[in-house]
């Protein structure tokens, strides 16, 4: 993965895994979404090795490889077929990075007001500014931005393209108990948009209502996580499938760059029936 391909961003990472992995990963359950396993490795022997060792991966159930290579399916599939299971393929997916906060577009010196909720900046490109769309869509936008409580895993998960089962929010309650995540609340209380962060720090379960949609709400969770992210000493990166051309317009429009020739997929594993 990407988060190899520099010693400072690796330690980074190694941290963040020690200090909160093993809050997320502490209640033992069966459900499939628990199951997953999340593989860094740029090398087909090594990954190949690690997916035969039986003491690493268990093949006596079914379960997800979070975030595998495009480029090593046939070996995912090579080493199912010896373990007699088969393999799911998901949709594509690809990585957007956000190398350096500074990137982030709401932040650009010397801007003059464009558009609603944004800013020309020297070049003449537009550009987000947080404090301009809050402006845009109601000074009390900002006193709504809340974090996530459990209370709220139900609305997600069942808005959730993975989730609207028991196994979802139970998967929903653990990143909100234990990683950083923020909503919009509407007058009544209840999240109208928000943004989780997933157990290997990728932003993502992004969503806003459609009746809420179009006010920017989007905008203001994405900057208010990198600020967030970026305190932590995470890194700032999300997954978006290759199909969903809206969020990576969202992405890219606030400064985040499509990793190159770097493509994942969550492949599901599952037992051969007999």
């Amino acid at each position: 993965m990407f988060l190899l391909l520099n010693k400072e961003k690796l330690l980074t990472l190694e941290k963040a895994l020690r200090n909160y992995l093993p809050a997320a990963i502490k209640e033992k359950t069966s459900n499939l979404t628990d199951r997953t396993i999340t593989v860094f490795s740029k090398d087909q022997g090594s990954l190949c090795n690690l997916l035969m060792d039986d003491n690493v991966v268990n093949w006596a159930t079914c379960f997800v490889l979070g975030g595998i290579d495009i480029s090593f399916l046939e070996l995912v599939k090579d080493v199912a077929a010896c373990k007699k299971f088969t393999v799911g393929i998901s949709n594509r997916v690809f990585a957007m990075i956000l190398e350096d906060p500074k990137d982030l577009h709401d932040i650009t010196p010397e801007r003059k007001e464009g558009r609603k909720g944004e800013e020309v900046n020297q070049n003449g490109e537009q550009s987000f500014n947080i404090h301009v769309l809050l402006l845009a869509t109601g000074a009390d936008v900002a006193s709504r931005i809340s974090h996530l409580l459990p209370s709220h895993a139900q609305i997600v998960n069942r808005n959730w393209k993975f989730g609207k089962d028991e196994n979802g929010l139970r998967f929903v309650k653990t990143i909100i108990a234990n990683f950083p995540s923020y909503c919009i609340l509407d007058e009544t209380g209840n999240p109208v948009s928000w943004l989780l962060t997933y157990q290997y720090c990728a932003m993502g379960l992004l969503y806003t209502l459609p009746e809420h949609r179009r006010k920017g709400y989007a905008k203001l969770l994405v900057t208010k996580m990198v600020k967030t992210l970026q305190k932590l000493g995470y890194p700032i990166y999300c997954f978006i499938e290759e199909e969903n051309g809206k969020s990576y317009q969202l992405f890219e429009k606030l400064g985040f760059k499509k990793a190159p020739d770097i493509c994942f997929s969550w492949p599901l594993c599952r037992p051969i029936e007999k």
